[in-house]
C-alpha cells in the first residue's frame, strides 16, 4: 500500500491535517495528492 493509498483511508480518523503536511515536507506526498485526499473528505457522509 502506498503513502498516498494509507493517507486516503485514514485522514481524517486516525492522521490529521499535520500529518499530511509532514508527509509533504518529507517528499512522500504531493501537495495536489493532499488537496485529493481533504477535499474527498468533505464529499463523505458524515
Amino acid at each position: 500500500m502506498s503513502v498516498f493509498e494509507m493517507a486516503k483511508k485514514y485522514y481524517p480518523r486516525l492522521w490529521d491535517k499535520s500529518r499530511l503536511e509532514a508527509l509533504v515536507a518529507a517528499g512522500r506526498l504531493t501537495e495536489e495528492e493532499v488537496r485529493e485526499i481533504t477535499e474527498g473528505e468533505k464529499s463523505r457522509p458524515g
